[in-house]
This record gives C-alpha cells, structure tokens and sequence, in this order.
C-alpha cells in the first residue's frame, strides 16, 4: 500500500516541494507563488490544479484503503 502512495502522482517529490511554497506563502499570494514555483522548476499552480483534479479521488481512495488496513491490523 505504501509503494501505491509513494508512486501516486499527489506524492512526487515536486509536486510535495509546490506544496510547500504555497504553505509558505499563503494562499493569497498567489503572483509571489507563481513566481517561486517557476524559479524553483515546480509544477505552476495551474498544473497542480489539474493533478488535483485528475487524481483526488484515487488519492482518496488510497489512504482510505491504507487506514482500513492499519485498523485491521491494529
């Protein structure tokens, strides 16, 4: 299970660092977000966007799966 989530799109490591900027920034800042992003090679705000879209649900899907076994297994 924990192969299928590093291997997921939402886990790359650019995709994580993107993440992190915009934490870092806030989410209104959006113009000092775009530009470090693009400094730094990272994914634009409008490919995450997309990412986000496309695979949410199978992203969801994984860490719910990944929680029922961790129950299951105590």
């Amino acid at each position: 299970m924990r192969k299928k989530i590093d291997a997921h799109p939402l886990s790359s490591p650019p995709v994580k660092s993107a993440f992190e900027v915009i934490e870092r920034h806030g989410k209104e800042n959006s113009d000092a977000i775009s530009k470090e992003l693009s400094e730094r090679g990272l994914p634009s705000l409008d490919t995450l966007g997309k990412l986000q879209i496309r695979h949410m649900f199978s992203w969801w899907n994984l860490n719910r799966q990944k929680r029922a076994l961790e129950k299951k297994l105590g």
